[in-house]
């Protein structure tokens, strides 16, 4: 892990770019102190992953699975002097975090986010702390005290969310002792990342899909929808699918790699029905996977364009990510549509499917009325993967960002009521 000296350590084209645009005018100086002052930190903790890094960076500075592993040590094998008495109290558990956690046999493997929503549960809670404890201190090599946070939530401005956000602002002050903090909703700042601040933004990650409209860099709570269809489901399938040819269910992540390698959405014919069974015309590489014990296996039309299917729904009635998007469009005023279908915006780490947006397109065009099929534009940009994090440390580079932030003493003013106050203050 990359240790961060100084605010500008890391930066790429994206930053200096960036900081050009924001630079403009007569407030060169001013902007400079306020960017050069202080560094955020910027959290996007996915089902899947958590992303983590510094505002103003073009990407995150790690990448890592939202896992905890505990695994018991036997101390007593290692000192056999000891007395055979004592062994039952030598035992001791080892904490694991990120890739190294899901590589431990035997271990207790927690993720204490699910479908995109932090776990409340005690054991869940322990975990993402010692998580974030691990992701400040030794990922990204920072003293934890007195430096601001911004985090990237999935979940909409509302009642479900106020108890989750409320622990996190807890956890974020008393023990990471952060200096602010700043929590909004991923889909905002993945749309922020393309320089909108209006359209509707189609996110699918690990454990959900969302359709969400955001009008003017707000997400609108009563018109988003979401399916408990994403990433993991689509593994899920071709593992299934490919124990048939493999003859033993294979081990998730090398299913997982199979996905990210071979698969991707497929067409729709004249009729709206994907072509599944049409001819396949990929060459022996493109269908070509390396299993970890180097065989080299060829993957079937079948599982290459067929696991990702349940994204649009197999079955009428069943959730479908055109559908989710046709409820959130039909939600809003008849107004605000033409500026949502102009401007769909696909992101997370199950967008990167090759294929994806144009079949999205397809069906959208298929199902919305005449004046609004016409204009329909999906956005799909090259760091969709990161969309979210992205457009949190762009947003954690303005000075706008101290003016949102919950800041150290309006926590210790408010600890009566953490939950108005993070109501009033998180967005």
């Amino acid at each position: 892990s990359r240790k961060h000296s100084g605010p500008q350590a890391g930066r790429g084209p994206f930053w200096r770019s960036h900081q050009g645009v924001r630079m403009e005018g007569g407030g060169r100086m001013e902007l400079e102190c306020t960017m050069d002052e202080q560094d955020v930190v910027v959290l996007d903790g996915g089902s899947g992953y958590l992303k983590v890094g510094f505002s103003g960076e073009d990407a995150p500075r790690a990448v890592l699975p939202t896992a905890m592993a505990t695994t018991m040590v036997d101390e007593s094998r290692e000192e056999e002097s000891q007395a055979v008495s004592d062994s039952a109290s030598q035992k001791k558990s080892q904490l694991f975090y990120g890739e190294e956690a899901l590589m431990q046999p035997n271990a207790v493997i927690t993720r204490p986010v699910q479908r995109g929503e932090i776990q409340l549960t005690s054991t869940e809670k322990d975990a993402l702390e010692s998580l974030w404890e691990h992701t400040f201190r030794n990922v990204l090599g920072v003293e934890q005290e007195d430096l601001p946070c911004l985090i990237a939530d999935t979940m909409p401005l509302g009642q479900a969310s106020y108890a989750a956000r409320q622990w996190v602002a807890e956890v974020m002050f008393e023990k990471i002792k952060v200096k602010s903090l700043a929590i909004f909703n991923t889909a905002a700042l993945s749309l922020f990342s393309t320089g909108r601040t209006r359209g509707l933004v189609v996110e699918s990650g690990e454990g959900i899909t969302q359709a969400v409209p955001v009008f003017e860099g707000y997400a609108i709570p009563h018109a988003i929808f979401k399916m408990r269809v994403a990433g993991q489901d689509i593994t899920n399938r071709v593992q299934q699918m490919m124990a048939d040819q493999l003859g033993e269910t294979a081990n998730y992540r090398t299913m997982q790699a199979l996905k990210e390698k071979v698969c991707s959405a497929s067409d729709v014919g004249s009729g709206g029905h994907p072509l599944l069974d049409s001819m396949d015309p990929s060459d022996e590489e493109s269908k070509s996977f390396e299993l970890p014990d180097g065989k080299i296996i060829q993957v079937s039309q079948k599982v290459r364009l067929g696991a990702p299917e349940i994204l649009f729904g197999g079955v009428d009635g069943e959730a479908s990510m055109q559908k989710i998007c046709m409820d959130a469009i039909n939600t809003v005023d008849l107004d605000f549509r033409q500026d949502l279908v102009k401007s769909v915006v696909v992101a997370g780490g199950t967008s990167m499917l090759p294929n994806l947006s144009p079949r999205l397109r397809n069906e959208l065009t298929n199902l919305l009325p005449m004046e609004l099929s016409r204009t329909v534009e999906v956005v799909s940009d090259s760091q969709r993967r990161y969309a979210a994090w992205i457009g949190g440390s762009m947003f954690a580079s303005l000075s706008t960002f101290d003016q949102v932030a919950i800041t150290k003493q309006d926590y210790e003013d408010g600890k009566a009521d953490v939950r108005s106050l993070v109501a009033r203050k998180t967005f």
